[in-house]
């Protein structure tokens, strides 16, 4: 909503509002015909028994005179008699009113002129929203009744007003007959627009809380249609449609629709006026107030309203006064909505300290200013309403700011990530540049080490042939009875031919770990490569190995690189070596066992054993034990294990208990064909 089209509106509201007060003012004053004269008088009878013919034995000084044509008692249990004398100063018939229809015991007793006795004919009409809405149809929102003046005779009439459960108010008007459609056409014209602007300024309250869920819009939307609900009794309208046939009902529903509207209003006050934040007793106390609102619809319920309504009447006016006083001490924390804020609540107090104080009758004021009530409903409404729609406004602009400062930042983000990209694709490619740099050279490395370890084997073959040559010359030249001499030439020849497996070896490791790793499947007997391996491994590693093999190991084939596997027994053998050495003499066992789908080949030692932190990254490359410090080695031997049995498809397993042993088992899926 813009400052111009709220402008427009409000102008609009007000020229109605200004209607209903121009026109509830006209009305209050009294219509009375030109060349009519009304004299009205009262008596209180705190009994509450006397009758009409006690009434008319009493002396006229004990009625007192009323200058006014409206009547307030308030909340009281008295009952108060009326006598209204009329003169005219030609013959008419006019209408008797008295407005509104809400006073709960009304009897009106007409006399005809200048006869005032119990013996004279006397028109008795009974009415009031206790009992059933008369039969003459006259009476609808005011209780009225037809008179026939004559020219220069006062026609008198007594009136008997009592309350139940409401205040005894009214306001007794007399008029012309012939007024009569007029005037009714004007009050329900007035009744009309004010609940279509209560209706629409509900509608409007909905449709803020239907674009911004905050529960004030809710409440203040349920305040003013409670407003609205308490003036359909207070107007008549609930006596006519609602309870024609009387009773306590109309009283019930009037009062139960006040303290609920005290409830609603008073949460409304707590959310709108920010009280959690700003202050918080008197956030309680305005909890309190809504919690008293409740008690004072369950004394309505119950038929108490006179009993609880002054005491409700007192909160209502304290916490009007306490909105009105935070408004205004927060009118300038928020510009033009605290400021119509701080204006809606003033504007709400002066009505309600109205309303209560007349309805009360704390102070004998006329009717109309307890109408100010619903031109103060109306106004706070509009202005509360204007204040949540600047508020929404000022809401939606810092949301459009705050979208816009968004995308600058996220534009601003996206360049500067859009930067980071190049700048780490050019790191990447930098970076991938030196790897594959870094790659080449270990190629090359692992190229010359394949080389250097091929020329080692190939120039140290020819010697070795060469001794072993005359190592066997000279075998076959010693005396078989020469024992000492070919033991010698024994130990010489195991260490030529575990030279030589030395040299076989690692030149085998060395095409492994570089280029070269890519296995040859071939179906293999499980056995050959098993017993290839232990033999290999006895020449190497002078050691006493063990081999265990199964039933159906013979016979049991898989798809393998039978030199790779080889290796792969080896480096295990000789890790169980080195870890056996200083810790026990006992043999190594080399194992085979045939499952349903594998070949298990597993090597056992009794060593030093593995840690059980140290199991899971045991295979990695450079993982050694950490019970291995004082043994010399890279932790490369299991990690190629691990490596080779992959490259078969099988896996690789280990358990192992410190300074008891280590087994380590590979499994190769069987081929069936």
């Amino acid at each position: 909503m813009t400052l111009h089209m709220f402008s427009r509106s409000f102008l609009a509201s007000l020229t109605v509002i200004i209607s209903l007060f121009v026109a509830l003012s006209s009305q209050a004053q009294g219509l009375n015909p030109v060349g009519v004269s009304v004299d009205i008088r009262y008596l209180v009878d705190p009994t509450r028994n006397l009758n009409l013919e006690a009434v008319l034995a009493l002396q006229p000084e004990r009625f007192h005179r009323h200058d006014r044509s409206d009547i307030n008692f308030g909340y009281t249990r008295d009952a108060v008699w009326l006598r209204v004398s009329i003169e005219s100063e030609r013959d008419r018939t006019v209408l008797l009113s008295m407005s509104p229809n809400f006073v709960d015991l009304i009897d009106i007793y007409a006399f005809p002129s200048n006869h005032l006795s119990v013996a004279a004919p006397v028109r008795h009409v009974s009415t009031g929203d206790h009992r059933p809405l008369p039969s003459d149809g006259l009476s609808g929102l005011d209780d009225m009744l037809e008179l026939d003046l004559k020219a220069g005779k006062a026609t008198v009439t007594y009136v008997r007003l009592a309350a139940l459960g409401s205040a005894i108010t009214t306001n007794v008007q007399v008029y012309a007959k012939e007024d009569g459609p007029r005037r009714s056409a004007a009050t329900a014209l007035v009744t009309g627009v004010w609940f279509g602007s209560m209706g629409m300024l509900v509608v409007i309250q909905l449709v803020f809380f239907y674009y911004d869920r905050r529960p004030h819009y809710l409440l203040l939307a349920l305040s003013t249609l409670l407003a609205g609900v308490v003036y359909t009794g207070t107007l008549g309208l609930s006596r006519v449609f609602l309870f024609p046939e009387g009773g306590m009902e109309n009283d019930v529903f009037v009062s139960v629709s006040v303290w609920l509207g005290l409830t609603a209003s008073t949460l409304a006050v707590a959310y709108i006026l920010d009280l959690r934040e700003n202050s918080l007793w008197l956030h309680r106390l305005f909890l309190a107030g809504s919690v008293l609102g409740l008690v004072g619809a369950v004394f309505g319920a119950a038929g108490l309203q006179q009993t609880f309504a002054p005491v409700g009447s007192l909160a209502s006016m304290l916490l009007a006064t306490l909105a009105a006083w935070q408004g205004l001490r927060t009118a300038k924390s928020g510009g033009a909505a605290t400021q119509l804020r701080a204006a809606a609540y003033v504007v709400f107090w002066v009505g309600v300290i109205a309303v209560m104080v007349q309805r009360t009758a704390l102070v004998d004021l006329p009717n109309w200013v307890a109408h100010t009530y619903a031109v103060a409903c109306v106004v706070q409404t509009i202005l509360l309403t204007a204040a949540l729609g600047v508020r929404l406004r000022a809401a939606e602009a810092l949301n459009l700011v705050m979208q816009q400062q968004a995308l600058a930042a996220a534009k601003a983000a996206q360049m500067h990530a859009n930067a980071l990209v190049e700048e780490r694709t050019r790191e990447l490619a930098s970076a991938r540049r030196t790897a594959e740099d870094a790659l080449q050279a270990e190629l090359r490395s692992q190229q010359q080490q394949v080389r250097f370890m091929e020329v080692i084997s190939h120039q140290y073959r020819t010697p070795l042939a060469a001794i072993r040559t005359h190592v066997d010359n000279i075998g076959l030249s010693l005396p078989k009875t020469d024992e000492a001499n070919r033991s010698r030439l024994d130990r010489v020849y195991k260490g030529i031919l575990r030279l030589v497996e030395v040299l076989e070896v690692n030149l085998s490791r060395a095409r492994l770990q570089g280029p070269s790793f890519r296995p040859v499947l071939q179906r293999v007997l499980v056995a050959e490569v098993v017993a290839a391996a232990a033999n290999r491994g006895r020449d190497l590693l002078q050691s006493t190995i063990v081999t265990d093999m199964a039933p159906h190991a013979a016979d049991a084939r898989i798809y393998g690189d039978a030199d790779m596997l080889g290796i792969a027994i080896i480096n295990r053998l000789e890790n169980a070596e080195k870890f056996s050495r200083s810790r026990s003499r006992q043999p190594i066992r080399l194992s085979c066992e045939i499952g349903e789908a594998t070949a298990v080949i597993s090597v056992s030692d009794k060593g030093i054993g593995i840690p059980a932190g140290d199991l899971p990254t045991i295979f990695d490359p450079a993982r050694r034990g950490s019970n291995a410090h004082d043994i010399e080695g890279s932790g490369l031997g299991l990690s190629l294990v691990a490596r080779i049995t992959a490259a078969h498809g099988g896996t690789i397993r280990a358990e192992s208990v410190p300074g008891q042993g280590t087994c380590v088992a590979i499994e190769i899926p069987l081929s069936r064909d």
